[in-house]
């Protein structure tokens, strides 16, 4: 037989000293990401419209008390994770009891974690007796993890000088490739052998751009050469490119034309995460050699250097360039869990006897973020409703909705949901409903109602509750204990009586028509009796015994 109506009374031990139930709504959910990469930001902002509002829910004896009401006061206080309680600070403002924040106080609390008290007291004007309550609602913080950040320059390398020293090309355009950083500035190599800012002309007004126009006659040059870089945003994150000179030998026997090799990249980083393991992956660089300004397929022999991790192999040569690979192996550290640097030894015996050097390095920038005392990978599960949970005539419907990240990510795929609703001293699962949210309608409830969410997510199962409240029904059950609500220091005995209303008129006052089913909660709201009913009939009765501390006592009529 289904359920028509609800109805419950708490009976208060005055030894205790509570009659007060307080629960806080949220505006926004109870989890904010923090994205530390560029473009990133806080989501939700609660420095954005709507800022984040916490309104407190006061029942008296399960009789709602308006904030505002006579007897009523409300204070807020805040705690940063495990620590102690404080008044609230700048950007948190309470205002007729409700709590408006609109700063992000999470991004400056260490733990990640910051919980908001509410404490209320209620002086009822028929007892004066003062009843002190608090509730508390927690939220964390959930940081991304920083994206691999790497540049690399690309553009020619080399300016070449004819017989009549005739140039080519005028200028050469370099362009930094960056992932995941910003250009800070171009640098060179002076003849001291010291990193000194690119100088400004009116090649280039600026030096902190992707692009950068070389000519052979800028003061750049040490000899033939110069070696550039570029700076970003991450000190550790650069790249270093070489410009050469090349020129033709005289006619005659006045002298012959000089040779030449280099790399067409000295400088190779690699991304590693937090345990310093880089993903498989190869890098290419050639080495070039010239006979004056004639291209010439050079003599590479061995190449020496190589960390765990690396292998070296060199290809056939294609376009008179000799490509050297690097693979990295799958996980590899690259000598160690840290940063590593070293410098690779490329021999080349023709057209000329050198040694040209690659430098690498590993670099730690795949670090994951953290999410309070979690870690990143925590998985968050709660519920909320964000239209309110509270019906008015038991008109309508309201929307449940689950929230639930790994890490920073939310989940939308890969877990299945199960919902149940607490009726009759027991959940009780809603066949069907298997999706991220649930419509409850206002017929589904009576007075008051629990519904629960289990998902199933990565081989463990996650689990939340929310409570509507419905504050009108076609039927009203109005429990009535002739002993009052208050038993002092466990002595008292009572009758209570369910009587049963249908749009304002009594009905069933002999008990005959429907089956009336009494079920106990504790303070904490967790149900007595094993779920098992405590006691059936319209009217029953209870002593101290059958109260600690505080005690409801429901009545389901069906």
């Amino acid at each position: 037989m289904a359920i028509i109506a609800t109805g419950q009374i708490s009976i208060v031990d005055l030894s205790d000293g509570k009659s007060l139930s307080c629960y806080i709504t949220s505006n926004l959910p109870k989890v904010q990401v923090s994205d530390p990469n560029p473009g990133g930001g806080l989501n939700p902002d609660w420095t954005a419209s709507p800022s984040l509002v916490l309104t407190p829910v006061v029942f008296a004896n399960q009789t709602a008390l308006p904030l505002g009401s006579a007897g009523l006061s409300v204070t807020w206080k805040r705690k940063e994770g495990a620590g102690t309680e404080a008044a609230l600070a700048s950007g948190e403002t309470a205002s007729g009891g409700v709590l408006t924040i609109v700063q992000n106080k999470l991004v400056g609390v260490p733990s990640g974690l910051l919980t908001y008290l509410c404490y209320v007291t209620y002086t009822d004007p028929e007892t004066n007796i003062p009843v002190n309550i608090v509730s508390d609602i927690t939220f964390s913080l959930i940081q991304t993890a920083l994206h691999a950040q790497s540049v690399w320059i690309s553009g020619e390398q080399l300016f070449k000088y004819n017989a009549e020293g005739a140039v080519s090309p005028a200028q050469i355009a370099l362009t930094a490739h960056a992932a995941n950083v910003s250009i800070a500035r171009w640098q060179y190599r002076n003849a001291s052998g010291e990193w000194t800012d690119y100088p400004t002309t009116s090649d280039n007004t600026a030096i902190n751009g992707a692009t950068l126009n070389v000519k052979p006659t800028h003061s750049v040059f040490v000899g033939d050469g110069a070696t550039l870089r570029v700076l970003t945003s991450n000190a550790d994150v650069t790249d270093v490119f070489s410009i050469y000179k090349v020129r033709d030998g005289q006619d005659g026997t006045l002298g012959a034309s000089a040779p030449m090799a280099f790399l067409s990249n000295e400088n190779l980083s690699f991304a590693a995460n937090a345990n310093g393991q880089v993903a498989a992956t190869t890098r290419v660089c050639n080495v070039v050699a010239y006979q004056g300004t004639s291209k010439v397929t050079p003599a590479v022999g061995e190449i020496t250097g190589a960390p765990a991790g690396m292998s070296i192999s060199k290809g056939a040569a294609a376009d008179n360039e000799i490509p050297i690979t690097l693979s990295i192996s799958a996980n590899a550290t690259l000598g160690g869990a840290g940063p590593q640097q070293g410098e690779l030894l490329v021999p080349i015996t023709s057209p000329v006897n050198t040694t040209l050097k690659i430098a690498w390095s590993k670099i730690n920038t795949g670090a994951t973020g953290q999410t309070g005392a979690a870690g990143a990978d925590a998985i968050v599960f709660s519920l909320f409703a964000p239209d309110g949970t509270v019906f008015v005539n038991g008109e309508g419907s309201l929307v449940i909705e689950a929230a639930a990240y790994k890490g920073a990510v939310e989940i939308s795929s890969g877990a299945t949901y199960a919902w149940a609703q607490y009726a009759s001293g027991e959940w009780q699962a809603l066949s069907g409903q298997t999706g991220s949210s649930l419509t409850v309608a206002g017929s589904m409830i009576s007075g008051v109602g629990t519904f629960r969410c289990s998902m199933a997510y990565g081989g463990k199962t996650y689990t939340d509750t929310l409570t509507l409240t419905d504050k009108s029904d076609n039927y009203q059950a109005n429990i009535e204990s002739s002993g009052g609500d208050v038993f002092k220091n466990a002595v008292g005995t009572s009758t209570l009586l369910c009587r049963l209303f249908q749009n304002g008129q009594e009905v069933d006052a002999a008990g005959e028509e429907h089956t009336y089913t009494w079920y106990r909660r504790d303070k904490n709201g967790d149900a007595l009796d094993e779920g098992a009913a405590f006691a059936t009939g319209k009217s029953i009765q209870i002593d101290g015994d059958d109260v600690d501390g505080k005690t409801t006592f429901i009545c389901e009529v069906s």
